[in-house]
């Protein structure tokens, strides 16, 4: 492996990965001056260590601090996939201490894979991608859009920041509750269920601050991005 300069010490006396426990959630400390291949390698073994303990339960928030590394887009994509496998890893965002970093940005988006149980939430200064069911009981808010994957069978709130541009879509829309901006709506117009083999994602927008419901394939026409 090729040294590089303030990480030449053995792997055995540094920490690659640090893991703290904050009031609301987890933080992953990485070490800024060690290969990002290593920092991937330290993260795995203590996911898979007793610390692992952790990732079983109830939704845990993860926030990732890189010191004054900035990680690339194909870099956050690799530790999302190493955080991924467990399930209830909630990525709130990648932070910097470089000055203009944007990794913490109002843009990231969020995937989720699995399934969100009765009591499980989700918040998110962004748009969410769940792939799997929202059961009933389950909560799902984001300040953009809200696309599930899925069964859509609990709650969802987009544009929970006020904006009521945001969309909510679903491969099966059987919601208790669908909210965009502050407009609520606990049956919108097309919530009827469909039979698998004719079901076609659909999406949740508001027209003329009414809850409407589309075929997902005319988002683009609806809802065009700037």
């Amino acid at each position: 492996m090729q040294s590089q300069p303030g990480c030449e010490m053995p792997r055995l006396f540094r920490h690659p990965v640090t893991i703290k426990g904050i009031r609301d959630g987890l933080v992953f400390l990485f070490d800024d001056q060690c290969p990002f291949e290593e920092i991937l390698e330290d993260l795995r073994e203590k996911l898979h260590s007793d610390q692992g303990q952790l990732l079983f339960g109830p939704i845990v928030r993860v926030t990732i601090q890189t010191g004054k590394r900035v990680l690339s887009d194909s870099q956050k994509e690799k530790v999302r996939e190493v955080l991924g496998v467990f399930g209830n890893l909630l990525i709130q965002g990648f932070v910097s201490s470089i000055e203009g970093d944007t990794s913490h940005s109002k843009s990231a988006s969020l995937l989720y894979k699995g399934t969100l149980r009765s009591g499980q939430r989700i918040e998110y200064d962004g748009d969410v991608t769940v792939v799997g069911d929202v059961n009933p009981g389950a909560q799902v808010l984001a300040t953009g859009d809200i696309f599930v994957m899925g069964t859509l069978r609990g709650m969802a709130h987009a544009g929970c920041n006020g904006n009521q541009d945001a969309v909510i879509g679903a491969v099966y829309f059987q919601p208790t509750q669908l909210r965009i901006g502050n407009v609520i709506s606990r049956s919108p117009d097309a919530a009827s269920p469909m039979a698998p083999e004719v079901a076609e994602m659909e999406f949740a927008y508001l027209r003329n601050g009414q809850m409407a419901v589309d075929k997902l394939f005319n988002l683009s026409s609806i809802r065009p991005r700037k």
